[in-house]
C-alpha cells in the first residue's frame, strides 16, 4: 500500500520533478530547433512525404515532432531492442547495417543519435541511402567533438567536414546544417547518475542551454539529399 501511496504521490507535477530523470527528457528540449528547422526545409523542398522512417528510434524521443511535421505520412520506427507498440506507427526491430524495407521505399529519414554507436558507419548510411527515394531526405544528428565521454559510442562524433565526406561517399550531398546541445546541457550528460539528478535540474539545465548557448556545441544536425543522377532526364 505504501509504494501505491508513494507513486501516486510522485505523478502530482510538482512532486515528479523533484523524482529523479533522464537525460533524453532535457535532450528533446535543447535538439527540438535544429531537428524542426531542417526537417521544416526537408519536407517544405521535396514532393508530399508518403513514408517517413524514424531509424534508431529508441523509446521513441522524437516520434512527436515528426509525427507533427509529416502529419500525413505513414510513419514507421525501428530500433535493436523491440520497441512499445505505439498507436498510429509501424514499430519493428532491425539494425542500422541491415533494414528491411524495400529500396527507395521512404521518402523522409530521421536518424538521431545513432551513427556513434555503429562499428560499420560506412554500411550503416549505404543503407539509409538505399531505402530512401531519390527525391528523399535523410535528417541526421551526431555528436561533435569535443562530445562527453560515452562507452556505449565507438567514436566520439564526427565533425562536420568527416559526416560530409562520410556523407558523399554514398551518394549523399549535405544541404545544411545546424548545432545545439551547449555547455548547460553538457554538466547533465557529464554529472547524470541513476536515480540521483531530480527531472527539474535536468529541464532547468536543458531551457537554459537551448535559450543562453554557453560554450562550443557538441552535437550536429545535418540535412542531406541523394545526388542527383547524371543524365537521368527532369525529375
Amino acid at each position: 500500500m505504501w509504494r501505491r501511496l508513494a507513486r501516486r504521490g510522485l505523478s502530482t507535477p510538482g512532486l515528479r520533478l523533484m523524482a529523479p530523470g533522464w537525460p533524453d527528457a532535457g535532450r528533446r528540449i535543447v535538439q527540438a530547433p535544429a531537428l524542426a528547422a531542417l526537417l521544416g526545409e526537408a519536407v517544405a523542398g521535396a514532393p508530399a512525404v508518403r513514408v517517413a522512417l524514424n531509424a534508431g528510434a529508441g523509446e521513441g524521443l522524437h516520434t512527436g515532432l515528426i509525427r507533427r511535421m509529416t502529419a500525413d505520412a505513414r510513419l514507421l520506427e525501428f530500433d535493436m531492442s523491440p520497441p512499445e507498440a505505439v498507436p498510429g506507427v509501424g514499430r519493428f526491430c532491425a539494425s542500422l547495417t541491415e533494414i528491411p524495407l524495400r529500396a527507395s521505399s521512404v521518402d523522409l529519414v530521421v536518424c538521431t543519435e545513432v551513427l556513434e554507436h555503429v562499428p560499420d558507419d560506412d554500411g550503416a548510411v549505404a543503407e539509409l541511402k538505399r531505402v530512401l527515394s531519390p527525391r528523399g531526405a535523410l535528417v541526421l544528428s551526431v555528436p561533435t567533438p569535443p562530445a562527453v565521454a560515452d562507452p556505449a559510442h565507438v567514436r566520439e562524433g564526427y565533425t562536420l567536414p568527416q559526416l560530409t565526406s562520410l556523407f558523399e561517399r554514398h551518394g549523399f550531398v549535405v544541404m545544411n546544417a545546424r548545432y545545439c546541445m551547449h555547455a548547460c546541457f553538457k554538466l547533465v550528460l557529464q554529472y547524470w547518475k541513476p536515480n540521483r539528478v531530480p527531472l527539474a535540474a535536468i529541464l532547468g539545465l536543458a531551457w537554459l542551454d537551448r535559450l543562453v548557448r554557453p560554450g562550443a556545441p557538441m552535437d550536429l544536425v545535418v540535412l542531406a539529399r541523394p545526388r542527383p543522377e547524371r543524365g537521368g532526364g527532369p525529375c
